[in-house]
């Protein structure tokens, strides 16, 4: 099974939201200074992918929360 770049940054930003919460993205920015210190240019730019992501998806979960708050109160 083939796995794009975009479908692999989503698939890393979801597990660090799952693990790390809100700390996600800057878990993912410490990686992507870690591929940078190392002269991983690309890897940087994946990494800071991932953060973008995992923002995305914390600002999506927060949005579909306070719906569900809004809807039950």
């Amino acid at each position: 099974m083939k796995v794009s770049l975009e479908q692999a940054i989503e698939i890393h930003a979801r597990a660090l939201v799952r693990k790390h919460r809100d700390k996600a993205p800057c878990n993912a920015r410490s990686y992507a200074a870690a591929r940078e210190d190392c002269g991983d240019h690309e890897g940087y730019g994946v990494w800071l992918g991932v953060a973008a992501e995992a923002e995305r998806i914390l600002k999506e979960n927060g949005a579909e929360a306070r719906l569900s708050d809004e809807s039950a109160g």
